[in-house]
């Protein structure tokens, strides 16, 4: 067996490998007698017919295109071996499934197959990345907290514990409403334009303009008809600059009464006093949240610098698979919100391929950036203890009702994988952050 090796662009290499016709002709006789060993031939048992009644059976085609199957399957592990062996695989391992094409398969003659894969690329560092992480560290801002901030939060909270009344006046701005309502189009009604005992808190709910303000005024049982026209930037672009004609019945008016905000609101609250205490605590939150922001602002930058001054190829493979994974998150996200995902399309009026068009310079950017921590990681020699890993795998674990629905749910070899990158990462961008 023979095999020869080229380097492509994009991290990618092609592998063209060559087998004798005496190398290839053993698999070519198990591959008839795993043929026939399924085949019903009239008066053989299986597995027991000869090669000629096997090809006069099924054709030497089909004996042939097995036989390539088998030969690839024991030739390539072999190949890998070797591959793996020289740089700068030995360091940068393959990426996803190869793609496999037989190029030459006819019976007497040598099998040849080319095999083109991608690896992780290499990637060059620039010199001075010690230097400009310290220069970054220099933009490093001071956070500090305004009372407006805390007290925006205070009124939050109010608000999520306030209590609803009905009320028998009209609706008011800030009122909590329930309606039904009906939107069509040139008498058709539209896509989910169509809503029953739909809650909202008027003037906070994110209708077409106008809508809320026509609902003021409204009594319980109150029925209103009215037109409106979308605006031309509307976020749905099917239905920008149409004129909707709108029905909408207001089923009840709740005016919500805040809670007074003192000691005893406090201490329902949770370990807090008085309302100083519950103020503080906000203070030292808000506090801990915009250090976090800027500790992650200038790793950014940091990350961000280096790689574009890093020289790698990157394969389009790591690309297509960052922008799944982007797919799945907002995917993830939108679910949680409890929305639908054709919903939310719909919502912001895009393809699934359009997203992915749009998050393409992204995608390259998180890749460059993991890309340059790994190698940052490898030649300062940083990764995380096993004892490490395995205290966070478990942590996460943990997070599953029962141990069999862990299992059910994540392999443990790729979840050990990705845990000791994300601890690594974490390590190496210490590491940066305190380099002299």
């Amino acid at each position: 067996m023979d095999y020869i090796l080229k380097k492509l662009p994009k991290s990618q290499i092609e592998i063209l490998v060559t087998l004798p016709f005496s190398e290839f002709e053993p698999h070519v006789k198990k591959a008839a007698a795993l043929i026939s060993g399924t085949a019903k031939i009239e008066g053989f048992r299986p597995g027991k017919a000869p090669y000629d009644v096997v090809k006069n059976h099924v054709g030497e085609h089909a004996i042939y295109e097995r036989a390539a199957e088998e030969a690839v399957r024991h030739t390539w592990g072999e190949i890998i071996k070797q591959v793996l062996g020289q740089e700068p695989f030995a360091s940068h391992p393959f990426i996803g499934r190869p793609d496999i094409t037989v190029i030459k398969l006819a019976p007497g003659n040598e099998f040849v197959y080319k095999v083109t894969a991608s690896y992780v690329p290499e990637v060059k560092l620039p010199d001075d990345y010690g230097v400009i992480a310290k220069r970054a560290r220099k933009d490093k801002k001071e956070v500090g907290v305004e009372e407006g901030e805390v007290q925006k939060t205070l009124d939050w909270i109010r608000e999520s514990r306030s209590e609803l009344i009905v009320v028998e006046r009209t609706a008011a701005l800030g009122d909590a409403v329930e309606i039904d309502f009906e939107m069509r189009h040139g008498g058709v009604k539209i896509e989910s334009g169509e809503g029953r005992d739909h809650s909202f808190i008027l003037g906070k709910a994110k209708f077409v303009p106008g809508f809320e303000d026509a609902l003021v005024g409204m009594k319980t049982g109150e029925e209103k008809t009215f037109t409106l026209v979308v605006p031309g930037d509307w976020r749905d672009a099917s239905l920008s600059g149409k004129a909707l004609d709108t029905n909408v019945k207001m089923r009840s008016v709740k005016e919500r009464k805040l809670p007074e905000l003192n000691d005893e609101f406090a201490k329902k609250l949770g370990a807090f006093e008085s309302v100083g205490e519950l103020k503080k605590n906000i203070h030292e939150g808000i506090t801990e949240e915009k250090k976090e922001k800027e500790k992650q602002r200038i790793r950014i930058m940091i990350v961000d610098e280096i790689a574009n001054k890093a020289e790698m190829d990157v394969p389009d493979i790591l690309i297509a698979s960052e922008i799944e994974k982007m797919l799945g998150e907002i995917k993830s996200g939108v679910e949680q919100m409890g929305m639908q995902f054709d919903d939310y399309l719909q919502h912001i009026g895009k393809t699934v391929e359009e997203l992915k068009t749009t998050w393409q310079d992204e995608a390259v950017r998180r890749v460059c950036t993991a890309l340059v921590l790994r190698e940052i990681g490898h030649r300062e020699k940083i990764e995380p203890a096993l004892e490490e890993v395995e205290d966070a795998v478990q942590k996460y674990i943990r997070q599953f009702p029962a141990p069999e629905d862990a299992k059910k749910a994540i392999n443990p070899d790729d979840l050990r994988a990705h845990v000791a990158g994300i601890l690594r990462n974490e390590k190496v961008f210490e590491f940066l952050e305190n380099m002299e």
